[in-house]
């Protein structure tokens, strides 16, 4: 009888015991729920300040592309409060039933035209990628941005662009024309005078600068595009004749002598693009000599030669002399050799220029 009440006092002993164990144990499992609580609480509010805080929009949606929360920055680029019951395609226009197709149709359009209402439109652009949980796709998550101002920015700077182009374009033609109207002006001159034995021969010279005049203008707005070789025979010492009168005025301005060594040839080029490359680097020449400009024009087999020094003194920087608007001179537009190096690219030749006691280009083309 002693036995069992020892037995059954012990028994009791080892409940209460293992009550109060029970209830410590539970007690800190209630303390560790509640921190887990509290920090899945934090997290989920360090979460919702994030989104709250970031400038981009954040929009998530499930598998049937049902939009399931919009952050602050979101709802005011969408112009948005509202947005239960609503999917993706009733505020982003993107006509899709599945992740998939969502995911797609991001990755293939750059910039995402928006029409909020009838009279705001916005152009997005949006990164997307999908949700997991573990391995299976549950929904979606679309970052965006708006990028309406960036991309007016951008279409005014191609105006600006184009603008530019078309301020280059008429400098070039200016450029270019002084020369012929130059020599114009000479022979009109030359016709005021008594005793001149051959004014058909002068009249002729005007309408050949004035023709000229027109070629540059035409190989001027090819140029703006993109510049095509017409090639057509041409016998080179006849077209430094024409040359030469051009700038015969320059010639007597300036107080410049020129020499010529050209070889009697008949080559396939373009003759605008060619006139326009000797008639400036001749031109450059003249402006730049003490005393003398000399031309020499070879050709070995299908290379065509021509060289062309001056006397003056050095070019101080030559890495930038064929940059537009560029220019040591200090009246000089900086278009003369920007032109001459888009006209030797579109013949397939090089140009290149030595700076050591004289200034010497040296053109090579492909005849």
């Amino acid at each position: 009888m002693n036995k069992n009440l020892e037995n059954l006092e012990y028994v009791f002993e080892k409940l209460i015991e293992t009550t109060q164990n029970l209830e410590t144990t539970h007690e800190l499992l209630k303390q560790k729920i509640s921190f887990l609580e509290d920090k899945l609480e934090n997290n989920r509010n360090y979460l919702e300040n994030i989104l709250n805080s970031i400038t981009n929009g954040v929009c998530t949606i499930d598998t049937n592309t049902n939009i399931s929360l919009l952050n602050p920055a979101a709802r005011k680029i969408l112009d948005v409060e509202n947005y239960e019951k609503m999917k993706l395609k009733d505020l982003f226009n993107i006509k899709a039933t599945s992740i998939d197709e969502v995911l797609n149709y991001c990755i293939s359009h750059e910039v995402h035209d928006i029409f909020i209402g009838p009279n705001k439109h916005i152009k997005l652009k949006i990164n997307a990628s999908c949700v997991f949980d573990k391995n299976n796709v549950i929904g979606a998550v679309l970052v965006f941005e708006d990028i309406t101002k960036l991309e007016t920015l951008k279409l005014e700077n191609k105006q600006k662009e184009k603008l530019a182009t078309l301020g280059q374009m008429a400098a070039g033609i200016a450029h270019d024309i002084r020369n012929p109207l130059a020599s114009i002006q000479l022979f009109t001159s030359l016709l005021d005078e008594d005793g001149v034995p051959d004014k058909k021969e002068i009249i002729k010279n005007i309408n050949t600068n004035i023709q000229r005049i027109d070629e540059i203008v035409t190989n001027t707005l090819l140029i703006a595009k993109k510049v095509i070789a017409k090639k057509e025979p041409i016998k080179v010492d006849e077209l430094i004749e024409q040359i030469e009168k051009e700038i015969i005025n320059k010639l007597v301005s300036f107080n410049v002598s020129f020499r010529k060594d050209v070889e009697q040839a008949v080559i396939m080029s373009d003759r605008n693009l060619l006139r326009s490359i000797i008639t400036n680097l001749l031109t450059n020449a003249i402006e730049a000599a003490k005393t003398t400009v000399d031309l020499k024009i070879n050709c070995f087999k299908n290379l065509l030669i021509i060289i062309i020094k001056d006397d003056g003194c050095n070019l101080k920087d030559t890495s930038m002399i064929f940059e537009p608007f560029f220019s040591e001179k200090q009246l000089g537009v900086g278009l003369g050799l920007f032109i001459v190096k888009k006209a030797v690219e579109a013949l397939n030749g090089k140009i290149t220029v030595l700076n050591i006691k004289k200034t010497i280009f040296i053109v090579r083309i492909n005849v």
